[in-house]
């Protein structure tokens, strides 16, 4: 093959690929790339809290066990609780996880729900 024919072959499976790769983010729910609106710090429940990542083989029945303290949020793929005085939260997944998941977890511990 050519480097003239590869060429035309390379755009055309480059232009799939970016064709395609919407759709494959949009049927994971884990690679979410919307942005967020973080409220300012007057606004968070929690401001500045001492993040601690557990890693658990079955981090959703691990959840299931885990006292709320003052609060806890579950996904299918993990779990937050957190407590507020003194601020902090445990965030709870599998050993494969993503950023997204990691961050909406992260998220619900500032809110505080």
């Amino acid at each position: 093959m050519s480097v003239r024919t590869w060429g035309r072959h390379g755009r055309v499976c480059a232009g799939g690929l970016v064709l395609g790769l919407p759709l494959l983010v949009a049927a994971d729910p884990l690679l979410d790339f919307a942005l967020i609106d973080v409220s300012p710090g007057t606004q968070r429940v929690q401001s500045a809290p001492v993040v601690s990542w557990l890693i658990q083989s079955d981090a959703e029945r691990f959840c299931a066990t885990v006292p709320a303290k003052d609060g806890h949020a579950q996904r299918p793929e993990g779990c937050v609780y957190w407590q507020l005085n003194p601020a902090r939260c445990t965030i709870v997944t599998t050993a494969s996880t993503t950023h997204s998941q990691l961050g909406h977890l992260f998220l619900h511990c500032l809110k505080a729900k």
